[in-house]
């Protein structure tokens, strides 16, 4: 089941990811919503760097129940199909973050992640601008719960 343009797009949820992306969009070819598999090689011309897309896609995605895996506004992503709800999306050489429910968001800050991302050229990135639930993970142990928290929150 994959969910539709206008339950990604339209959904409230998204509305800040949507206008953080839509003007970074690397690939405005590829539409607001795509799949791996509708790009040539995917996990290397997204503007990603592919360790990233594997560490969202594959290692992170492997412990959710069904397949989330997408591309929104040019960026790998992890979409609930079943509500149209991005929970996950990584961007850049060095940036994934998951929308987490409030005990896994503290958890996750206790490990060290951080709602800001600096960067020594670049404005700082903000995910409060994105959302409340949002969080930067860097490779943490116990990430897979996490997202599979991220996946459960986004049903709701």
């Amino acid at each position: 089941m994959r969910p539709s343009t206008e339950s990604v797009i339209d959904n409230p949820a998204n509305a800040g990811l949507r206008r953080h992306r839509e003007s970074r969009q690397a690939r405005p070819t590829i539409g607001a919503l795509a799949f791996p598999e509708d790009v040539e090689q995917a996990y290397l011309s997204l503007g990603t760097h592919p360790d990233l897309v594997a560490r969202l896609w594959d290692e992170l995605g492997s412990v959710l129940p069904v397949d989330c895996r997408a591309i929104f506004y040019g960026t790998p992503a992890l979409i609930r199909p079943d509500t149209g709800t991005v929970f996950g999306f990584a961007g850049g050489t060095h940036t994934y973050a998951l929308r987490l429910p409030e005990p896994e968001r503290l958890e996750a800050e206790r490990a060290g992640a951080s709602r800001v991302r600096d960067y020594p050229r670049a404005p700082p990135f903000d995910l409060r601008d994105v959302g409340p639930d949002w969080i930067f993970c860097r490779w943490f142990a116990g990430e897979d719960a996490w997202c599979r928290a991220a996946y459960d929150h986004a049903g709701r």
